[in-house]
């Protein structure tokens, strides 16, 4: 491999690393929105963030410009030393020795032997160098799948004909990239080890773009606002699409519901047999997913806290969602927990929210309105203070109609609407039926923060989304909305929370040219979840949209 490439530059891979440090510190210190391929491209682009780095950035930066600079010298001296003319006696000798070597491998060559070890940002198929726009870290639960596939739908969207997928020594650790190219290929880092590590890694800025199964705690909020601003900001907080953590048994197990209750006495060995159930007699087998996982906080806030249970110790543990559910179907006592994509060869069960409420299967439309109690939201974080272009700009087509395609794709839940005729439930309000009598339902819900009456990042996102597809699908349809309360306070203050609540989406509505028909409260009727829980009461308060 020559030691440049096209524009002139070195094209090692110890010099990529270092000029994506200085493109990260110069987009930090000096404001820069430089890619790593543009740098690396352009020689006098790259001369000026040096020359800034060296009169205007801290110590880090200045020596990050000089390391830069001696990579550079080396290059040139490497270029100019004189080529030495080879005796023809050793190029006689050396061919001799190939000639030897190639009897000796196809001799002694045997399948399976190992290959060796590979560039761990070079693809095997691929000799040039790779230039890496932005690195993807966290939930494996994103990572395992979802996230390469839409690293590779980004870069195609951007004119890569073909990629490469680079699985790296460490597992749930993958480079995607631009297929050979001439110069440098764009590249994705994903690095799926958990949700924690998103914002580990966002902190120590050895990642870009945190991908995470479950919404970023008060505690990494505070403990990243100085370097990377408020994470829970709507610029910075994205809603990447939606899973339902499914509770899944061996397909030979008769068992069809459980309620949240029990689902959290099996796991913490409170109940330890399936004939406390109504199964057949046999101990309990629990499979859960490991302690950095998005999936097992999720699982842990709304199934174990409220019930102030805890795991038991001897639960088999998988870092892998796949690995888990092929655990669960080939056990005919297993129970365990997993991201509705996974579910593969095991036994989805209906989870019940409680006594009187009944049990939902986990299906795309039930997730996709947060209907099913163990719905949950996929996020990406994008840090607000200087973020990375490229990452900014991946974010933007992820949630975009062709980057939520790739969400179902995958097997995750888009966020793109659609309607469904919902069968009418004699539990109904009598108000209500008559309602949405005749319509059909839109496929996601509005939520709100916590304590207040504004529309929580999803939703802000969700008012687009519902005016484009009023704008296509919609055409000469009327919209209904209908919003709720928890169960907590006074039924007429429930009523007025629940109106008010409707009433600020159709006021966001018609700002937008939207124009809403009906719109009334139904305060705490019709739960979709426990009001004995936080978790619960903030997935009653809600409002939906109907279309008639």
């Amino acid at each position: 491999m020559s030691d440049k490439n096209d524009s002139g530059q070195p094209g090692n891979i110890q010099f990529s690393n270092l000029v994506w440090q200085l493109k990260l510190q110069a987009e930090r210190q000096l404001g820069a929105r430089d890619s790593l391929r543009d740098l690396l491209g352009n020689p006098q682009r790259l001369e000026q963030i040096l020359s800034e780095a060296e009169t205007r950035g801290d110590a880090a930066l200045r020596k990050l410009a000089s390391d830069v600079r001696a990579q550079q010298q080396a290059s040139r001296i490497v270029q100019a030393q004189p080529k030495r003319q080879v005796p023809m006696a050793f190029l006689v000798a050396g061919l001799v020795l190939g000639i030897i070597g190639l009897i000796l491998v196809l001799l002694l060559g045997r399948p399976g032997a190992p290959a060796p070890d590979a560039s761990p940002v070079q693809s095997t198929a691929a000799r040039t160098p790779v230039a890496m726009l932005f690195r993807m870290h966290g939930s494996n639960t994103i990572g395992e799948k979802l996230g390469p596939a839409l690293a590779d739908a980004y870069l195609r969207s951007k004119g890569a004909g073909a990629t490469d997928v680079k699985e790296l020594a460490a597992d749930e650790h993958q480079v995607v990239s631009q297929s050979a190219t001439a110069g440098s290929r764009p590249a994705i880092e994903v690095f799926a080890h958990g949700s924690a590590t998103a914002f580990k890694d966002l902190g120590t800025q050895a990642a870009d773009l945190g991908m995470a199964s479950r919404r970023i705690k008060p505690e990494e909020i505070a403990d990243l606002t100085a370097l990377d601003g408020d994470l829970s900001s709507p610029s910075s907080e994205h809603v990447l699409g939606l899973d339902g953590v499914a509770v899944v048994v061996n397909s030979a197990n008769p068992l069809q519901t459980l309620t949240i209750q029990q689902v959290g006495k099996i796991f913490s060995g409170d109940i330890s047999d399936w004939s406390a159930l109504g199964g057949s007699a046999g101990p309990i087998t629990l499979y859960a997913r490991d302690d950095k996982s998005g999936t097992f906080d999720t699982f842990k806030a709304l199934v174990l806290d409220p019930l102030s249970l805890k795991l038991l110790g001897s639960a088999h543990r998988y870092e892998s969602s796949t690995e888990l559910s092929d655990a669960v179907a080939a056990d005919p006592g297993a129970i365990g927990f997993i991201g509705l994509p996974y579910v593969r060869r095991s036994k989805v069960l209906g989870i019940s929210a409680g006594p009187g409420n009944p049990p939902i299967v986990p299906t795309q439309f039930t997730v996709g309105t947060e209907d099913y109690p163990l719905s949950r939201r996929l996020y990406l974080y994008l840090p607000a203070k200087a973020p990375s272009r490229d990452a900014a700009d991946f974010v933007e087509f992820a949630l975009s109609d062709a980057g939520q395609d790739v969400v179902k794709q995958i097997g995750f839940i888009s966020q793109n609407p659609y309607t469904e005729k919902v069968a009418p439930d004699a539990n109904w309000p009598a108000g209500y039926s008559q309602m949405v009598a005749g319509a059909e339902r839109l496929s996601f819900d509005f939520r709100f923060e916590s304590g207040t009456g504004n529309p929580d990042t999803k939703a802000q996102r969700d008012l687009g989304r519902l005016v484009a597809f009023m704008g296509k699908s919609g055409r000469g349809r009327s919209l209904l909305l209908a919003g709720f309360a928890d169960g907590v306070g006074a039924a007429d203050s429930n009523l007025q929370l629940s109106q008010a609540r409707a009433d600020v989406i159709a006021g966001a509505l018609r700002s937008r040219g939207i124009d809403v028909l009906d719109v009334r409260g139904f305060g705490s009727a019709i739960p979709v979840a426990s009001n004995d829980t936080p978790a619960g009461r903030e997935r009653n308060r809600r409002v939906e949209v109907w279309l008639k």
